[in-house]
C-alpha cells in the first residue's frame, strides 16, 4: 500500500518537474542557492556530499563551485553496486564522468572519503514534507547511504513540491532540512 502511494505521488512530481520551463528551474536553483548560503550550514562544514545535478533537477554545480572555491572538500556519489553508493572527492566539475543512468559521478580512481568525514549531505528529492522526509527515485541509494554517516542532512527542494506530509516508512531517512527556493525549513535539530 505505501509502495503504491509513493509509487503515484512519484510519478506525479516527475510529470510536475518535466513540465518546469528552463526558465523557472533556473529561477528555483537559484533561490535554493542563495538560500543555502544564507544558511550557517553550510559555512559551518568542511566536508560536502552532494548529488551531480541532471538537466531537470535543482542545479548543483554552482554549489559545488562555491565549495570548491571556498577551499571546502567536495565529493558526489559514484554508484558501486545496485542501490549502493560510496562519496569520492572531486577537484572541479571537469573531472566528472558519465556514470550508471547516465549520471555524472567522479572517476574510478577520485578518493574515496568516508561517510563519517562527512558533515553535510545535500540530497536531492522529487518531493519533501516538513516533517524532513524526502521521496526519492525510489532505488534507496541515499536512505542506504545516509544511514552511515551522521552528517546534517540537507534535501534540496522546489517550494511548490514542499509538501505537509508524504508517505514515509522506517527505510527513510529524515532530513534535518529543507532548502526551498523561498525558506530553509528546519525539520529537527541534530
Amino acid at each position: 500500500m505505501l509502495d503504491n502511494a509513493k509509487r503515484a505521488l512519484r510519478q506525479r512530481m516527475l510529470q510536475e518537474r518535466a513540465a518546469l520551463s528552463k526558465l523557472e528551474r533556473e529561477r528555483i536553483s537559484e533561490g535554493i542557492y542563495r538560500n543555502l548560503l544564507s544558511d550557517k550550514g553550510l559555512a559551518n562544514s568542511k566536508v560536502i556530499f552532494l548529488y551531480c545535478s541532471t538537466n531537470d533537477e535543482i542545479d548543483t554545480d554552482k554549489i559545488a563551485e562555491y565549495c570548491l572555491l571556498s577551499g571546502k572538500t567536495v565529493c558526489a556519489p559514484r554508484c558501486i553496486g545496485h542501490g549502493v553508493m560510496s562519496a569520492h572527492e572531486i577537484k572541479s566539475l571537469s573531472g566528472l564522468v558519465p556514470g550508471k543512468y547516465g549520471i555524472r559521478e567522479p572517476k574510478p580512481d577520485s578518493r574515496v572519503v568516508s561517510p563519517d568525514q562527512i558533515d553535510l549531505v545535500l540530497a536531492p528529492c522529487l518531493c519533501a514534507d516538513r516533517r524532513g522526509y524526502r521521496l526519492g527515485y525510489g532505488g534507496g541509494y541515499y536512505d542506504r547511504f545516509l544511514e552511515k554517516t551522521s552528517a546534517t542532512i540537507v534535501a534540496l527542494c522546489a517550494s511548490s513540491r514542499l509538501m505537509p506530509l508524504i508517505p514515509a516508512d522506517g527505510h527513510d531517512c529524515r532530513c534535518h532540512k529543507i532548502v526551498t527556493d523561498t525558506e530553509v525549513v528546519v525539520t529537527y535539530e541534530k
